[in-house]
């Protein structure tokens, strides 16, 4: 038998793509030659490609001690040993390579992938280089030094680097669909959803649709977000990120329904996911369920956003359990809204417990001095916190309480203003309709951006005087409105939550922005409109209504379509022209 025709015949075959009609050639080779490098090699390729690890792994060791000089053996075996997940092996293996062979692109091309695998992004780049250097036509060079610069946070460079890539391969869905991620990192969306849907029409994948999901979601194109999300689940019904997306996308649009069997679907596959159980509760306390709601609240703890934030006290959690003769601490956590919504639960401990503690962020402490006369406040970082027997997060008082939407302890106000705050005697002594603007909150916030809206969006409203409580950079957008007096900015006269408060006291109505100050307004019983973007991303405010059971005197304002304030504005000057005339 002619083994090098043989040989020949199957690597034909190979490169046609007859994968079958390649192994039997190579199978008749090793029958009849066991230890022929050239077979072992190839077939080591073969059983890589069909995803059989283990045996590509054997074939190759097997290639390597046959001809231990060979750099090729040594990237097949690199190749396996990666697939097995035995990546400081394979690293040495590709190592090898180089050294036989110092010209091989390739070798330094599966080096540098396996070092980024690694985490050593730094020594990645400089191995895709040296690929480079020797081919600077192989485009699987410029995709890993695309992927070492998108791991060292130059996404920049990453996306010439991938440009080349596809330049070079226009057929390389791997460089498109990197590039993708690339711009979606530099927040350059469109760029990013034209990369995503190049790299699906080579090849589709639950992976590049989930991604082209999120690009579309970002942009608030929620149709095709939704379809791209659903795509990833037909893909692979199992991918839990998918499910949550697209329950996310479902509930901005007010689906509810539709939400949960999305969750709850997904649940039936992962009963204990903390991520699903999250997304359920903001769904079902959307809808107002507040029983079910606030027991999935309760899941956030186990979440990986969540967990970092798990704090260490002596005393035993308080379960829901009497506090007759017990000392409590009610510790913060999350943001300023939050803490003014929630606030109004620590007076009913009060009642019931010996003694309670409240910590909260810095900010708050005046102002929630006022909650009851029997009441320790302690800012965070201030003082040590006291030893208690129990101890509880503000958040999970719904739950413990058992609130319903009914039951909601909405008696206003809870807060107000104490005494040696800011003196606004001055705003307070002019005529005319006086109202108070907010249009950012904090720039921490994922969706900030999306529900904040223009000062000047508001500069035209009729017949009254506006003052901003605007803090931070934000209120830098209203400088041309404070210079020729279209806007009184009283900011810089803002030292904290109490100042604010004895502000709005002044005050007829606050304009505001899903804020902290919608909160300290709806508190403190002072008529507040909250201008709402779509979708909110907030469950408190549910969906289509316009009004709030945590607030009596709030009226909400919703924008009709993602991105465009004109309607719900011009709808705000006509409320606010009745009001003035009250």
């Amino acid at each position: 038998m002619d083994l090098e025709q043989e040989l020949s015949q199957g690597l034909e075959c190979h490169r046609m793509g007859k994968l079958g009609d390649a192994v039997r050639h190579y199978r008749t080779v090793l029958t009849h030659d066991p230890r022929n490098v050239d077979a072992l090699n190839l077939m080591s390729v073969l059983a890589l490609t069909s995803g059989d690890g283990p045996t590509a792994a054997t074939l190759a060791t097997t290639a390597v001690e046959e001809q231990p000089d060979w750099f090729l053996s040594y990237i097949n075996l690199g190749n396996a040993l990666q697939s097995l997940g035995r990546v400081p092996e394979a690293i040495d293996c590709f190592q090898k390579a180089i050294t036989l062979n110092p010209q091989s692109a390739e070798a330094y091309i599966n080096l540098s992938g396996a070092l980024n695998f690694a985490g050593q992004h730094d020594m990645a780049t400089h191995m895709a280089v040296q690929a480079i250097l020797i081919n600077p036509e192989m485009a699987e060079a410029h995709v890993n030094f695309g992927n070492a610069l998108l791991s060292l946070d130059s996404p920049g460079e990453a996306v010439e680097a991938y440009f080349n890539a596809t330049r070079l391969d226009p057929g390389n869905g791997l460089a498109w669909f990197n590039m993708g991620v690339a711009y979606a990192s530099l927040s350059a969306y469109d760029a990013a959803i034209s990369n995503f849907r190049r790299a699906i029409a080579l090849a589709d994948s639950a992976e590049r649709q989930y991604n082209l999901g999120n690009a579309l979601y970002a942009v608030l194109r929620l149709d095709e977000a939704e379809e791209a999300f659903t795509q990833a689940l037909v893909h692979d019904p199992g991918n839990l990120d998918a499910a949550v997306n697209l329950s996310a996308v479902q509930r901005d649009r007010g689906r509810l329904t539709e939400a949960e069997a999305t969750l709850r679907q997904a649940l039936d596959h992962a009963p204990d996911e903390p991520d699903l159980h999250w997304n359920l509760a903001l769904v079902l306390l959307t809808r107002g369920d507040y029983v079910q709601g606030w027991r999935e609240y309760e899941w956030r703890w186990r979440t990986a956003h969540f967990s970092r934030f798990i704090r260490d006290f002596p005393s035993t959690p308080w379960r829901g359990e009497s506090l007759e003769g017990l000392s409590l601490l009610v510790h913060t956590e999350q943001g300023f809204g939050d803490a003014l919504e929630m606030c109004r639960y620590v007076p009913l401990l009060v009642e019931r417990a010996a003694s309670v503690t409240l910590e909260c962020r810095k900010g708050l402490g005046r102002l929630f001095r006022t909650l009851h006369p029997r009441l320790t406040v302690i800012e965070e970082g201030i003082a040590p916190l006291p030893a208690c027997d129990r101890h509880v997060a503000l958040m999970s008082l719904p739950h413990l309480l058992q609130t319903t939407l009914e039951t909601i302890p909405a008696t206003i106000p809870y807060l107000r203003v104490p005494k040696a705050v800011a003196d606004f005697s001055d705003v307070a002594g002019q005529d005319g309709l006086k109202i108070g603007v907010v249009w950012s909150g904090s720039a921490t916030r994922r969706d900030n951006q999306s529900r904040s809206f223009e000062p000047h969006d508001l500069a035209g409203l009729p017949g009254c005087r506006l003052f901003s409580l605007q803090k931070g950079d934000p209120a830098a957008k209203a400088s041309d409105l404070f210079d020729h007096g279209r806007m009184v900015d009283l900011g810089p006269r803002l030292s904290d939550f109490a100042d604010s408060a004895a502000a709005i006291a002044a005050l007829d109505l606050v304009i505001t922005a899903d804020t902290a100050v919608a909160h300290l307004a709806g508190a403190l019983g002072k008529p507040v409109w909250i201008i709402l973007a779509n979708p909110t991303g907030a469950f408190l405010w549910m969906t289509g209504r316009s009004d709030s059971p945590w607030y009596p005197t709030a009226r909400l304002f919703r924008q009709a379509q993602p991105g465009d304030w004109s309607g719900v504005m011009a709808e705000l000057r006509q409320a606010v022209a009745g009001f003035a005339l009250l």
